[in-house]
């Protein structure tokens, strides 16, 4: 039997284009970072030489170049698991959504719709770098802007998961 929802349906898996026809996906290979791919969907990403790479320490909010999205048909990088692995496969062209909406996991502080989107330049406990939070951590955090990204929900589900709009 289905579940009700009661109060709030998800939001989403991170890394989901939540609304298709607004959103903007570019074809992009996976490069390593120190020999480590990205390792989730729904990340902040940044343009390299032959591709995109996940957010590093030192990175700046005009080092934004999109969210890393599922998109089908895709496999995960793990040949057992098939489609419900949460692993970007880098032996595959990967999807950068570039402007539109999509779910992300927000790791701190509780969005609201227009709200200032902040991606974590320090890893600290649940919160890689990357991911994307709704308020600043200091140094430990950069601020895009508006031109960038804004958060398109008020709150996340219980998951964490919230909308977030890709402005380009």
């Amino acid at each position: 039997m289905a579940p009700a929802y009661l109060y709030q349906s998800p939001n989403g898996v991170p890394g989901d284009i939540t609304r298709v026809d607004e959103t903007n996906v570019e074809p992009a290979k996976l490069v390593a970072l120190a020999s480590v791919y990205v390792q989730r969907f729904g990340e902040a990403m940044r343009y390299v030489s032959g591709g995109i790479q996940q957010w590093t320490t030192g990175l700046t909010a005009p080092d934004f170049a999109g969210v890393l999205v599922r998109e089908v048909p895709s496999i995960s990088g793990n040949a057992l698991a098939g489609f419900t692995d949460n692993i970007p496969n880098p032996d595959q062209i990967a999807g950068l959504a570039v402007r539109g909406y999509v779910s992300v996991k927000c790791t701190a502080g509780t969005p609201a719709r227009g709200g200032v989107v902040y991606v974590r330049i320090v890893s600290a406990t649940g919160r890689p770098i990357g991911a994307f939070e709704a308020v600043s951590d200091g140094g430990n955090s950069v601020a895009l802007t508006a031109t960038q990204a804004e958060w398109a929900s008020d709150g996340v589900d219980a998951d964490l998961n919230a909308e977030l709009r890709i402005a380009r």
